[in-house]
């Protein structure tokens, strides 16, 4: 994994690293809250050590000496109160110092220091009860030393060679010198300690508050990370267009930059990102898309598209009205089918032009020129029934001789079989992924289901985030040139372009089409330039669908009504 796959991670999975920041911040307060402090307060005695011929002695270094009843009742009678629960009193030697250590927990700052303060003062008033102790311990071992050694001097006054009674007295008189100078050494401990610090407040008991949460933050952020990448590993949709293209063992035909922000934006102007002169990255990814598929196509200029996606949630028909779009301003007669008999959007997408008094459910035209919409007959059939039947393909047949181009949208491939039915008559099929929402399983299972009923699968068309810059950065390429000649147009503004609205009847030929979209470009019927500038689209060469090159429409193709008449029509039943 790359540095930049792991921001992404981290990026799609940032708001489980927020809530579980929040979360684990929230659960340490409310058990901070909770719980109950204790504080630690301490208080040193300092012992005093008293040399003798072998060695020096010092009263009171056993810790063990505090919990003696001795010293905890005169603490508890000098306190007023004996310890409670949730307090304690411990002590510590430090040979090396001579000092002993009392330390105290309680619930206050205030009982803590006079615990630790207290006990230290009742342990010091107890240390000449020890040196006492002592002295009179030594005292009795002094005179049971000195009854033997008396003994063994009796017993050498009547025989002066006695090993025995000689071994004692010499062993008894060097016992009651080290006990004679060991009771002088405690008889000499005046001031046998002294307190050296005493308590003067008491610390809180583990960590401060900053402490606790700057660790439940940082605890938060690896449990977000971990849940963050816990999703990545569990997400089974498709993440980028190299991984599209894998599963779908098609190429990636284009990538739908910002295609959801576009359709808002559409859906708030009522018209056409493709059909405004304004560039952005999403109609620099729609006429990507129109060159990848004309690629695919080879070198006929007519052709049958059927835009349809993998899964119900892509903006299928979205893609598929700016597609036509596309084709028909860069000057080729193009029809749109609305092959979704279930969910039709190509109506509201491409409204007719104003004026128009047509009858719903005939070929009408649009506001983009060259462009025509041919919404599929209500019929009592079910839609798949209906697509599969000869009057539909009569449809599709009389379209193709009509149009250059025939966009077709169709329904998701797994939702029902009409995608399928539509592709096999077209010359290829264009599926829609979303990065980030199209499943893998159903992305595969969309393109095996096209490849099993042998349609053309042209390739995939990616919605979704942006991978690179390159699409924003081809957007704003020429923005001061094309503000500039776009301001030189009467009725143009920075935002899009105002076509002259085209024939409002079924049976309006191309030729006014033609005229329309030559008046539009700024060139006469003969292909020559008029008084204003031409727009880009007007400028590519145009082929009739005899395959003869000319340079725009004209007034040639005025009998397409009657050279492809479609299905119900006057005409077509005479053709048949």
């Amino acid at each position: 994994m790359t540095v930049r796959d792991f921001g992404r991670v981290l990026w799609a999975g940032r708001w489980y690293v927020l809530a579980a920041v929040l979360v684990v911040v929230a659960a340490t307060l409310w058990f901070a809250d909770r719980q109950v402090t204790e504080y630690e307060a301490a208080a040193a005695v300092q012992l005093e050590e008293s040399a003798t011929g072998s060695g020096s002695v010092v009263v009171g270094d056993d810790p063990s000496l505090l919990t003696s009843p001795d010293i905890v009742s005169a603490a508890e009678e000098a306190l007023g109160d004996p310890i409670a629960e949730g307090e304690s009193v411990e002590a510590s030697y430090d040979s090396e110092t001579l000092t002993f250590v009392v330390q105290s927990r309680a619930l206050s700052q205030e009982r803590a220091t006079a615990l630790a303060n207290t006990y230290a003062q009742a342990y010091l008033e107890y240390l000449p009860t020890l040196i006492n102790d002592q002295v009179t311990l030594l005292d009795e071992q002094i005179s049971a030393v000195s009854e033997q050694v008396s003994e063994a001097r009796e017993t050498l006054e009547g025989d002066k060679d006695d090993p025995v009674a000689t071994a004692l007295e010499q062993t008894g008189n060097e016992t009651l010198a080290g006990l004679t100078s060991t009771l002088t050494a405690y008889l000499a401990l005046v001031r046998p300690g002294q307190v050296s610090v005493a308590a003067v407040g008491a610390t809180p008991v583990g960590l401060d508050t900053a402490m606790i949460l700057a660790i439940a933050v940082l605890a938060g952020i690896v449990a977000g990370v971990g849940a963050a990448f816990l999703r990545f590993a569990l997400d089974m949709r498709v993440r980028t267009a190299h991984e599209v293209a894998e599963i779908s063992a098609a190429p990636v035909l284009a990538g739908l930059a910002n295609a959801r922000r576009a359709m808002k934006w559409a859906q708030g102007e009522k018209k056409l990102p493709v059909a405004t002169r304004v560039a952005t990255p999403f109609t620099e990814s729609i006429r990507e898309l129109r060159t990848a598929i004309q690629v695919g196509l080879g070198e006929s200029r007519h052709g049958t598209i059927v835009v349809s996606a993998a899964e119900p949630r892509a903006p299928r028909a979205f893609v598929a009205a700016n597609l036509a779009a596309s084709f028909a301003l860069s000057g080729r007669h193009t029809i749109v089918l609305s092959g979704d008999l279930r969910r039709p959007q190509i109506d509201e997408l491409l409204p007719p032009p104003d004026g128009w008094s047509g009858t719903r459910g005939q070929l009408r035209a649009s506001t983009v020129p060259n462009l025509e919409v041919c919404p599929m007959p209500d019929v009592p059939l079910d839609p798949a029934d209906y697509l599969a039947s000869a009057s539909a393909r009569d449809l599709f047949d009389a379209l193709k001789r009509r149009a250059d181009i025939v966009v077709v949208d169709a329904p998701p491939v797994l939702a029902a079989a009409d995608a399928t039915i539509l592709g096999s008559y077209a010359d290829g099929v264009v599926l829609v992924a979303e990065i980030g929402k199209t499943d893998r399983a159903v992305l595969a299972e969309a393109a095996s289901r096209l490849s099993t009923n042998s349609v053309r699968l042209l390739g995939v068309a990616v919605a979704g985030r942006s991978e690179t810059h390159r699409a924003a950065y081809a957007a704003t390429y020429g923005e001061v040139d094309e503000a500039t000649t776009s301001s030189r147009h009467s009725g143009e503004s920075a935002e899009g372009i105002s076509f002259p609205s085209a024939s409002s009847t079924s049976s309006t030929s191309s030729t006014s089409s033609a005229s329309s979209a030559s008046d539009a470009a700024g060139i006469d019927r003969g292909g020559k330039p008029s008084g204003a500038p031409a727009v880009p689209w007007a400028r590519i060469p145009f082929m009739s669908r005899d395959g003869e090159r000319k340079e725009s429409p004209s007034s040639a193709d005025s009998g397409d009504d009657e050279a492809s008449p479609l299905p119900g029509s006057k005409h077509a039943r005479s053709a048949r």
